[in-house]
């Protein structure tokens, strides 16, 4: 399970970098070249696929967050729901954290 107050810590600073890709279509997209992918558990079934095998494809890690789309959205500051978002700008170290 993802601590929660890692998770803020480095959603805010991927959000602050601008190094994100916010929304499961524009993280299947934005794969390659990403740190991380977060996935929500509100993912719609056949778009987690997608993302999860192609981060697999790339060799890029997955956090399954047990966070509702709604949750992760009020992290990233969006007025609306964020089902997934891939990570560019992070520290390999912030994505271990998550990922444990």
């Amino acid at each position: 399970m993802v601590d929660s107050a890692q998770l803020s810590k480095v959603v805010k600073e991927a959000m602050k970098a601008g190094k994100t890709a916010i929304g499961a279509k524009e993280s299947i997209a934005s794969v390659k070249g990403s740190k991380g992918v977060l996935i929500t558990r509100s993912i719609p079934r056949d778009l987690g696929e997608k993302l999860r095998e192609e981060a697999k494809k790339n060799g890029v890690p997955v956090v399954e967050l047990t966070q509702t789309s709604a949750e992760l959205a009020r992290l990233v500051g969006k007025p609306y729901k964020v089902s997934a978002m891939a990570l560019r700008n992070v520290s390999d170290t912030d994505v271990k954290q998550l990922i444990r």
